[in-house]
């Protein structure tokens, strides 16, 4: 992958354009504890140029993440009902959703996931959305396009392997577990795998250790939710994504460093990209 390929498939924003035209996200994320999960999946949406964000997310942290990112549609959940989700129809309203992030605290984290799965667009699942699949294998029972962001430890989980066992032959199980469960399967790590449910294979060649810190796996679905919005194919935008995002840190590093690597950087690092569309290498 490289900027060319990148714009050949990054759709052109037309003149007449509007708010609701442009890739439009909700983010199912962050509970007590986990503000900044909430906080960075809208920083990586914002830096693939989705042009409206939607944010569900619980009371408590509504404060912490509505200071740090005013361009989101903030919709506060006192978590008092199972059914909120589901009665807000906001899921009807997006072109793709992301849940998962932070999402470890909530009380209807499963009932918010199921919702989302039944969701007519594509659901990027992280974090602690990949434990209740690793915990409750029906849920594969509602997938529709659904993109699954494992790091190996949490890969581990999901097809019941040690990480031993599967950094012997990565790639085969990985295009294994995409095809008997009908995702589109993102294993993190060095030379990231986004594996498509027929076994298509792309194997990243950008980013580098900068990114083995937390957080940086929500920045990534934010911007894989982001492109996927934007995108008619779901597995383009996932490996366009995955470029990008290990790509904006490729340039960051050039003026700072890998140690104190700020991931809240990602938007005007994104800007000066995009800044250049018609420049490619």
């Amino acid at each position: 992958m490289n900027k060319k390929q990148f714009f050949s498939h990054y759709p052109i924003r037309k003149k007449d354009s509007n708010k609701f035209d442009n890739g439009r996200v909700l983010f199912i994320s962050g509970s007590r504890g986990m503000a900044g999960a909430a906080i960075l999946n809208i920083i990586g949406a914002r830096s693939t140029g989705a042009s409206y964000i939607h944010s569900l997310l619980p009371e408590s942290i509504y404060p912490i993440v509505a200071t740090n990112e005013i361009t989101a549609v903030y919709h506060v959940d006192e978590c008092n009902d199972r059914n909120y989700l589901k009665k807000s129809n906001l899921t009807e309203k997006v072109d793709s959703i992301a849940i998962g992030s932070g999402l470890n605290n909530h009380p209807f984290a499963k009932e918010y996931l199921k919702e989302a799965l039944n969701a007519e667009v594509p659901v990027v699942v992280d974090a602690y959305g990949l434990r209740m699949f690793a915990d409750d294998k029906n849920l594969y029972k509602k997938i529709n396009t659904v993109i699954m962001t494992p790091h190996l430890g949490e890969f581990s989980a999901l097809c019941n392997m040690s990480v031993a066992q599967i950094q012997k032959d990565r790639e085969n199980i990985a295009v294994n577990f995409a095809k008997e469960h009908n995702v589109i399967l993102v294993l993190k790590g060095p030379g990231t795998l986004v594996v498509s449910p027929a076994g298509q294979v792309y194997k990243n060649n950008s980013g580098n250790e900068a990114l083995a810190r937390a957080g940086s796996g929500d920045v990534l679905t934010g911007m894989i939710a982001g492109l996927c919005a934007l995108y008619d194919d779901p597995y383009t935008a996932t490996t366009d994504a995955v470029w990008l995002h290990g790509h904006l840190c490729d340039e960051m590093i050039r003026t700072h460093s890998k140690e104190i690597f700020d991931l809240r950087n990602y938007p005007k690092a994104a800007d000066t990209f995009f800044s250049k569309r018609n420049v490619s290498k």
